[in-house]
């Protein structure tokens, strides 16, 4: 009969507090360096997923590889293992943000702007949850909301404002005020001379206020 130990006897196929602990030490250990982890390389990721199967409901463990894999261009991968910890009662900001971005890139909008907005309630002062909304509700049509969270997020924006800038012009041109939209490309452009998309969008709604302008204005009767 097996005595009680402070260690495992491999005999007894027992395993004791201890050894539990320890486990449990590494486990976090390895979590968090998974997670602090800036490096895009095929180790990061393996290190991500490896992490999050040993741990599959630690919401930080499956945000940190949910995040790798949409920002590596799975969104799809990204949505089942964000999903269960995007509606955790454990769930952060960036947990729910980063579900709503994933949702964004596989067409489900309505999702997007749920989750987008749960992220808000969590932490109003992330620019990056406010441009997700943004762009949720453009694609869902709902422009003035929309152009509202994109000004909310360029406020707030940490680091290249050209992508907010870019899609706020876009939502102008979409609500008619072409103007207001070449101003902010304009802008835009000034920031990053080289963009492509910001010359190419910067062109195209150009033409449309150059149209624009030769027809006949309104007079007052």
């Amino acid at each position: 009969m097996c005595g009680v130990a402070l260690f495992t006897v491999s005999a007894c196929g027992t395993t004791t507090t201890q050894e539990v602990d320890t486990k449990t030490r590494v486990n976090n250990a390895i979590t968090k360096a998974a997670v602090e982890s800036s490096k895009d390389t095929p180790r990061s990721m393996k290190m991500m997923e490896t992490v999050y199967k040993n741990n599959p409901n630690d919401v930080e463990a499956a945000t940190a590889y949910g995040t790798k894999l949409r920002e590596d261009g799975n969104a799809e991968k990204a949505a089942m293992v964000l999903q269960s910890a995007a509606k955790s009662q454990d769930a952060t900001y960036l947990t729910m943000r980063e579900y709503a971005a994933a949702q964004l890139e596989l067409g489900d909008y309505n999702t997007a702007e749920n989750f987008a907005r749960k992220a808000i309630s969590k932490n109003n002062k992330d620019g990056q949850s406010w441009h997700v909304l943004g762009i949720a509700l453009d694609a869902q049509a709902k422009h003035e909301e929309a152009e509202t969270a994109f000004r909310k997020a360029l406020d707030l924006w940490k680091g290249d404002p050209v992508p907010i800038m870019n899609n706020l012009a876009l939502n102008l041109a979409s609500q008619n005020r072409v103007a207001d939209a070449v101003e902010i490309l304009q802008r835009a452009k000034e920031l990053a001379p080289n963009r492509v998309e910001v010359e190419r969008n910067l062109r195209i709604i150009s033409t449309l206020n150059e149209k624009a302008d030769e027809f006949p204005k309104k007079t007052d009767s």
